[in-house]
């Protein structure tokens, strides 16, 4: 069973070894993979295998006895290559020392051939099989696996190969034969000779050859090293030049980003500047319609006061006198017109009148300038506005409404004075009265 195990751990090798003589392209650079062939013939079996011992003769008692033992050993020395397992060797050895034992047939020389060709080509592979042949390509790192693995089984190995190469130097004490049969000695031999062979294979592959005194080309392991390193090398360029492209391109989305951000940035100050240009155009344009407003109310107040002075001027004379001038420069201008010169005269009746009567109503005293009705029955001829003028009221803003406005004195601080304005208000409704009647 043992010698099955290294049988079966030496074909693996094997099988690994034809793999490894075509690997990918350029993985042994520098160094030929010798092949399992090129590896077998290079061995020389008096170099592996110890040489047989000499048989010892045993003390002569007798020539018959000498003969005995002359004939045993040559039986001895042809059995040599006889096919005994060491499984029956060692059943051998526990037999009696005067038991006969019993052989197996040798094997003739075709069969011996036969059988040692088949054990070899199971380490060589199938006639025909291309070594190197895999089914996909190796990288060097496998290979250096590979070899790798080789190596540290081989060395767990070499303490059953001593074993197996002791053994076979050794002879049974009883029947002084080989402890293996002759089968058992062929495998063993291929076993021992595919060890050796992949051993010095690995050998040349870890040989290192870089010394400087040494101007042979470096081993296959330093080479697998050498790529692997590279390999790595090239990894840790692709992997800085990937992580610096990332990185540029970080740089650059930041970059977009801050640009971006920027652009946002200006767009957002450009709209509040021109937000703000809009707010002091309007603001520029409400204080010139101000301003405008402002002169336009300026020049009203100065045309209405231009207007109250020209008002003003047309009425020369002042109570009950002038209030009959202005009354007759009515007449003149109506003189056309009696209806409506009656009209007004009935308007200025009832004003006057009401204000006679209730002095200190104030509504009776104020009339305003843009007043409808007044306008069309009194303001709208010549010297209808100049008789209130006449009368004593004038030109004045209440509640800001532009009126005439007959303003009554304070009669507790001025009895006087109140007595002469109610006085001529009842002087202009006689006046008012006389004219009627004309």
């Amino acid at each position: 069973m043992e010698l099955r195990r290294v049988e079966d751990e030496l074909k693996s090798h094997c099988k690994s070894w034809r793999d490894l003589c075509r690997p990918s392209e350029g993985a042994c650079d520098g160094y030929s993979m010798p092949t399992l062939k090129e590896l077998f013939s290079k061995l020389n079996d008096e170099d592996i295998f110890p040489p047989e011992p000499e048989e010892e003769p045993k003390d002569v008692e007798d020539d018959t006895q000498m003969k005995e033992d002359e004939k045993m050993e040559k039986e001895e020395k042809k059995d040599k290559e006889e096919c005994l397992d060491s499984d029956k060797n060692s059943t051998e050895n526990s037999t009696s020392a005067n038991s006969v034992p019993v052989s197996k047939p040798a094997l003739s020389a075709s069969e011996s051939i036969a059988f040692s060709d088949s054990i070899f080509i199971g380490y060589m592979g199938p006639e025909g099989e291309e070594e190197g042949m895999t089914d996909h390509e190796m990288t060097p790192q496998q290979i250096l696996e590979r070899l790798e693995n080789i190596k540290a089984s081989l060395t767990a190995l070499a303490p059953k190969i001593n074993k197996f190469l002791k053994r076979l130097a050794e002879r049974d004490p009883i029947t002084r034969k080989p402890r293996y049969g002759e089968k058992a000695v062929i495998r063993v031999k291929h076993a021992v000779r595919t060890y050796k062979a992949l051993e010095n294979g690995i050998s040349g592959a870890f040989q290192d050859h870089t010394k400087p005194e040494s101007t042979e080309q470096s081993s296959l392991v330093s080479n697998l090293q050498k790529q692997i390193q590279m390999q790595e090398e090239q990894m840790n360029e692709q992997r800085q030049a990937k992580q610096t492209q990332e990185q540029i391109e970080l740089e650059r989305i930041a970059n977009e980003e801050l640009l971006a951000e920027k652009r946002e940035t200006e767009q957002r100050l450009l709209e509040e500047q021109r937000k703000r240009e809009a707010e002091l155009e309007l603001s520029r344009r409400a204080e010139e319609a101000r301003r405008r407003r402002i002169e336009e109310e300026q020049l009203a107040l100065a045309a209405e006061r231009e207007a109250d002075a020209n008002l003003l001027s047309l009425v020369p004379t002042k109570g009950p006198e002038g209030v009959r001038e202005q009354i007759e420069r009515m007449r003149q201008a109506l003189k056309e017109d009696r209806v409506a010169f009656d009209v007004a005269l009935g308007s200025l009746y009832t004003l006057f009148d009401q204000i006679s009567r209730k002095p200190e109503e104030v509504s009776f005293r104020r009339v305003r300038r843009d007043h409808p009705k007044f306008n069309e029955d009194i303001g709208r001829h010549v010297g209808g506005k100049e008789v209130l003028i006449a009368a004593g009221f004038r030109l004045e803003t209440l509640d800001g409404v532009k009126c005439f406005f007959s303003r009554e004195p304070n009669i507790e601080h001025d009895m006087n004075g109140w007595s002469d304005w109610f006085d001529g208000l009842k002087k202009t409704l006689e006046v008012v009265e006389e004219e009627m009647i004309k």
